[in-house]
């Protein structure tokens, strides 16, 4: 068990090694290609969106909500509200 994790542990060293001596590829691009590879759509992202309808097909909705909730509140105004009667004293019994 202890060669499986030392195995392990040495793999993970020299792929971080050759990933840090690559360099970024995004350093070497132009602007243009950088852009380009930018609006590219990505297969990974739609299939995890489609996953995400599956599981919880309400998200939408409930994060329509919370915004329409948040506008709501922004524009209420903020203080006590004003009373439509004066405040009514507690009559005497004697």
């Amino acid at each position: 068990m202890a060669y499986v994790l030392t195995g392990i542990v040495v793999v993970a060293l020299l792929y971080a090694i050759v990933k840090a001596a690559s360099g970024d590829r995004y350093a070497k691009m132009t602007e243009e290609e950088f852009e380009a590879e930018a609006r590219r759509s990505s297969k990974v992202g739609a299939a995890v969106i489609g996953f995400q309808k599956i599981v919880d097909p309400g998200h939408r909705v409930e994060y329509v909500q919370e915004q329409n909730e948040a506008v709501e509140a922004e524009s209420a105004e903020s203080g006590d509200r004003p009373h439509d009667d004066p405040p009514t004293l507690p009559k005497n019994p004697r």
